[in-house]
């Protein structure tokens, strides 16, 4: 049989998922190694200061019901340069872009589990395929982040806290402006954004 050289580690505290995954990749491969199964941040940091091979990390983003505690350990192992794919039930467009933000190379809900192996191989071999998993909500923050340099940055001021929910007469407390200003400010940004 030939020798498994991929090196991977899972963290992930679900037993179901830690067995599915690993059944999964060992027999579809014969070139890729679920090497350990880390549960948490601190066995996950224990693991990277014994093995100094790791090709890949798949990194479940809650851990032991703990509030994504991935996305922390994401931005660890992207430090060191450690290649990280988020393989989680999360499908929230904020929670996607923030692991990308940390540093995380690719984002797979757990329900595409077949994609596992061929978004592996693409990051060992340093390919950047997003999975469509998560091309909807970068594609979504591309479009609002082009809007928004089409607004001044008081108007991107005020935008961000009327998308929060803000009232026009909270926003002018928040800023320090009057009321009438935020007004004007709002007509502006809907014109230049073309909001009816």
């Amino acid at each position: 049989m030939e020798d498994k050289n991929i090196k991977v580690v899972l963290v992930e505290d679900e037993e179901f998922w830690q067995e599915n995954i690993c059944k999964y990749i060992e027999k579809e491969t014969d070139d890729i190694k679920v090497v350990e199964i880390a549960t948490c941040k601190e066995e996950m940091l224990e693991v990277i200061d014994r093995e100094n091979d790791i090709d890949v990390v798949l990194m479940d983003i809650n851990l032991t019901g703990a509030n994504l505690d991935g996305i922390e350990i994401i931005e660890i192992l992207s430090r060191r340069g450690i290649q990280t794919i988020a393989l989680t039930s999360i499908s929230d467009d904020d929670v996607i872009i923030n692991a990308f933000e940390v540093g995380a190379i690719n984002y797979i809900t757990k329900s595409s589990i077949f994609d596992i192996i061929s978004s592996i191989y693409d990051a060992v071999e340093g390919k950047s395929k997003i999975h469509y998993d998560a091309s909807g909500a970068l594609l979504s923050r591309m479009q609002e982040e082009k809007k928004m340099r089409l607004l001044t940055s008081s108007e991107r001021e005020v935008y961000t806290l009327q998308k929060k929910g803000y009232s026009r007469a909270k926003i002018a407390e928040h800023l320090f402006k009057s009321v009438s200003t935020v007004k004007k400010q709002i007509q502006s940004i809907r014109k230049k954004l073309n909001i009816q």
